[in-house]
């Protein structure tokens, strides 16, 4: 059975990547296609319940899922997963770093961290237990975790211990909400519970 050529707008390509994951300005064409077709783009998520959240000035660009109050029923593309406390305290502990990364002279546009600075981010924070080989592999699962979400990128310079931190981490975690949330995780951490 032979179909049709068919021929996709550059609009198409950027829902498309948008439905996977963030589109960023080093993706060029995509982020390109994004700019021109703004509009129709953020029009087509409308009708399916997302939100295009586009930041110019850091150079990235998401979906976000409405949340109504009340009855109003909205479809939806995934499903809500917590986190978890050690993929929720990696986050904030990211975030912070990020502050940190824009607040320095550097001139690297990237942030980039090894496993072992990771680590060593989130180490105050870990509740102490007598097992440092579970330790270490809860917060290697949480990296994972976040790198399936997005979040932190393996470095693709055949080093696999560097992480690339994305600048999504900045838009999914306020500064207000950073403090928030980083209060109740070192009460948290310290209780036990």
């Amino acid at each position: 059975m032979n179909t049709p050529e068919r021929q996709f707008s550059e609009a198409s390509f950027a829902k498309a990547k948008l439905l996977q994951d963030a589109i960023y300005r080093e993706d060029a064409e995509l982020w390109e296609a994004l700019r021109q077709h703004r509009d129709e783009i953020r029009h087509y998520f409308l009708q399916i319940g997302q939100e295009l959240v586009v930041d110019d000035a850091e150079g990235f660009a998401f979906l976000r899922q409405f949340e109504m109050e009340g009855d109003e029923r909205i479809p939806r593309l995934s499903q809500r997963r917590k986190l978890g406390y050690d993929a929720t305290l990696l986050l904030v502990c990211l975030r912070e770093e990020y502050c940190r990364f824009d607040s320095s002279a550097g001139d690297s546009t990237r942030l980039v961290r090894s496993r072992q600075e990771v680590h060593t981010l989130v180490a105050s924070f870990l509740r102490e237990t007598n097992n440092q080989v579970k330790d270490v592999k809860a917060v290697d699962t949480a990296i994972q975790r976040l790198v399936e979400l997005g979040f932190v990128r393996q470095n693709s310079s055949g080093d696999r211990d560097d992480f690339e931190i994305m600048r999504i981490v900045k838009a999914r975690i306020t500064p207000s909400e950073l403090e928030a949330v980083r209060d109740r995780l070192l009460h948290h951490g310290q209780s036990g519970t």
